[in-house]
């Protein structure tokens, strides 16, 4: 098998011709500052057609919009009513976490206060009813003592009374009989003819007859008594003498009916 034939530089047809459309990266840069120092020179020379062509050409390019329909009032209208919704909503979440929750919290705490403090009174009143119903029962213990004490009272009292009526009537009768004494030890001396002790006995008689009114002796169960002792002392002399002894009798008779009689 032969060797295949070296192709040589000079026998490919291409390989003589020089690459004129390939660049290389230096042709590539100068050409490219080239034409922008160009275009530098030509928008300095040419301001005012530059930006003509220029705004031409963006009118050109940007398309045409359809005409915007005009917002109705609702449509304005509704983003201010959205702010205002966001501000009103914004107050009253405001009011609600510095206003109301704290307040309520207070008045959740004030009213777990004042049921510590109900109950406690509760606890109090729940005693004094316990210590009034004990005082009831004392009252009522006592006002039984009293009435027991106020019929005791009135049954000592009665009874005062009648010892006092008995005092009174054994007074009375001590009375009466000391009267009854004098005028009997008047009589006696009488019989003696002594006259000065029979004066003595009458005028003790008299003493005692005042007695008997202040002791309480009724006026008329004395009566005729001092009229009596008055003429006895009247007549204490010889002539009438027997006067005397006749009143003292009369006394002493009336005296004796008197005792008698006295309860």
């Amino acid at each position: 098998m032969e060797p295949s034939e070296e192709i040589k530089p000079q026998e490919n047809p291409e390989a003589g011709k020089p690459l004129s459309d390939e660049k290389t990266p230096t042709d590539e840069t100068t050409t490219s500052e080239e034409t922008t120092a160009a275009t530098v020179v030509e928008a300095l020379h040419e301001p005012a057609a530059a930006s003509a062509s220029e705004v031409k050409a963006e009118v050109k390019t940007k398309p045409l919009r359809a005409p915007t329909p005009k917002k109705s009032f609702l449509g304005k209208a509704l983003p201010w009513a959205i702010v205002a919704l966001v501000f009103y909503l914004g107050g009253l979440a405001t009011i609600f976490f510095a206003v109301y929750q704290p307040a309520r919290n207070e008045a959740a705490a004030a009213a777990a206060s004042a049921e510590q403090e109900i109950a406690a009174l509760n606890d109090q009143v729940s005693q004094l009813e316990l210590q009034k119903s004990q005082v009831q029962s004392e009252l009522d213990s006592a006002r039984a003592s009293l009435v027991d004490t106020q019929e005791e009272l009135t049954t000592a009292q009665v009874t005062i009374e009648e010892q006092q009526t008995e005092v009174a009537n054994a007074n009375i009768k001590r009375l009466a009989y000391k009267l009854l004494g004098n005028i009997n030890s008047a009589r006696a001396a009488l019989e003696k003819r002594d006259t000065d002790s029979a004066r003595q006995a009458l005028n003790f008689a008299g003493s005692d007859l005042a007695e008997l009114e202040e002791a309480g002796l009724e006026v008329e169960a004395l009566s005729g008594f001092a009229d009596r002792v008055d003429e006895a002392v009247t007549n204490l002399n010889e002539i009438t003498l027997q006067k005397s002894r006749a009143a003292l009798d009369t006394l002493y008779t009336n005296l004796l009916l008197l005792v008698d009689n006295l309860p």
